[in-house]
């Protein structure tokens, strides 16, 4: 069933943190090319090669200690991976349940900060995958 962007969140950690302030996340899966074409045809053919993925979610920008988005830089200054879902959570109990989504392990690529005149400072934040995403499909 489809859903509205709102519903699928950005969440960091262990815990399922939401990043508080996200106006929008994105989640790319790629999949490298490899031809296989030999002299008998006019057209290149490919097999489906190495997969990968990307993130990038942004927000409105709070270095709030104890904050996901202070956890973020933290783990950018220190090269450190981060564990990182994108989708829906069931919130209502004491620990979020995945209704649906992407997780991952990711390193941070870049953080872009803006600051335009009398508007709230917002974040980009740019990740690469780094290792196997598991898909969780909606159960009905």
């Amino acid at each position: 069933m489809p859903k509205l962007g709102n519903v699928r969140r950005f969440y960091v950690g262990a815990d399922k943190a939401w990043l508080a302030g996200e106006q929008n996340n994105s989640f790319n899966r790629t999949a490298n090319p490899i031809e296989v074409t030999d002299k008998s045809v006019v057209w290149q053919q490919f097999i489906s090669g190495v997969r990968g993925a990307t993130a990038s979610v942004t927000v409105y920008a709070d270095d709030t200690t104890g904050l996901p988005q202070a956890t973020l830089l933290a783990s950018w200054a220190e090269g450190q991976k981060v564990q990182c879902f994108v989708g829906e959570l069931d919130t209502s109990g004491t620990d979020p349940v995945i209704v649906s989504g992407d997780a991952f392990e990711a390193i941070i690529t870049s953080i872009s900060d803006t600051n335009n005149n009398n508007e709230v400072a917002s974040r980009d934040i740019q990740l690469t995958v780094s290792g196997v995403v598991t898909h969780y499909n909606e159960t009905v």
